[in-house]
């Protein structure tokens, strides 16, 4: 009995809600980093999640031209239904707005003040937005320009609690999703992809330990089959340490291995993998929320700069 009252008293909050931002990596499904919870039995659930991103991206060698400079905000609305006991499906929306941006100055002195590097990118105009990428020959990416909420994607899914504890702390879900693009560049369309995904966490004490492992097909225009992998995968473990009934600490690393290939550089064809920091938790039983900051590590991968993410979700039975 004082097990699960101490257990009651310290639910888990995370992981932090956070998906890979990279525009070489989103010409595909990215999975969304989520909690391995599903919503209960006639319970409706309703978040949205903004992804504020700097992304600066400068490299070119003898077989290609890659040049990515823009600020992003990722709008993602999702809503989630329990059809059964363990059983959720739900649908989710990705608005996209992007364009030069302002925080160009912030995060060349934030890089100068740690220590990270400018990698070019003080060599280039502030608020500039581009992203383009060749071989001298061919343009296989090039961006349609300047957008303000225009939608990027839709998303249909089905979770399902394949195992769980006895007090709930440790759970085991799968999840299957369907992928629709919404727009293209202007080489070429993007196409509908699957996924399967592998949600987990155990809790012990105080501290929660979240997984997530997914595989996705990678189906892209016939422009860019020669350079995308026929798969795309990711990982993501977080580490939480509960503060009590109301908030937790988040400390999360996720990766994912190539998309791209055949160009022989890192910062194309390489790992992308980010370290993500931030604080979740609830207010008033039926609100939650995550705050998470995103950094590359290390730099000079396909991964962005860095991402300042922000969820917060109302549930209602």
């Amino acid at each position: 009995m004082v097990a699960e009252s101490l257990a009651a008293q310290q639910p888990a909050f995370g992981p932090l809600t956070v998906e890979e931002g990279a525009p070489l990596q989103r010409i595909t499904l990215v999975p969304m980093v989520e909690s391995a919870d599903v919503v209960e039995r006639g319970t409706l659930s309703a978040d949205v999640w903004l992804g504020l991103s700097n992304i600066f991206e400068q490299d070119s060698t003898e077989t290609h031209d890659l040049f990515v400079d823009m600020e992003r905000l990722l709008t993602a609305v999702t809503v989630r239904w329990g059809v059964a006991d363990g059983l959720e499906v739900g649908g989710r929306l990705t608005l996209e707005t992007a364009g030069g941006g302002v925080l160009d100055t912030f995060v060349l002195r934030y890089h100068e003040l740690l220590g990270f590097g400018q990698a070019n990118r003080d060599r280039f105009p502030n608020g500039a937005y581009e992203e383009r990428l060749g071989d001298g020959d061919r343009v296989f990416l090039e961006d349609a320009g300047p957008r303000t909420l225009g939608l990027d994607d839709a998303r249909i899914f089905l979770k399902w609690r394949a195992s769980a504890s006895s007090d709930g702390r440790s759970v085991l879900s799968l999840k299957t999703v369907a992928w629709l693009p919404a727009q293209s560049n202007l080489v070429g369309e993007r196409r509908a992809n699957v996924a399967l995904v592998g949600l987990a966490r155990v809790g012990v004490g105080s501290w929660y330990l979240h997984g997530m492992l997914g595989a996705s097909t990678a189906r892209t225009s016939p422009e860019l089959t020669a350079i995308v992998r026929a798969a795309s995968f990711s990982f993501s473990v977080a580490l939480e340490r509960s503060f009590g009934s109301s908030l937790a600490g988040v400390l999360q690393y996720q990766i994912a291995p190539p998309l791209l290939r055949g160009f022989g550089h890192r910062e194309l064809d390489g790992v992308a993998s980010n370290v993500v920091i931030g604080l979740a938790g609830q207010w008033g039983g039926s609100w939650s929320w995550d705050v998470g900051f995103q950094e590359d590590v290390p730099a000079d991968t396909p991964a962005i700069d860095f991402t300042l993410g922000i969820r917060v979700s109302r549930s209602w039975q």
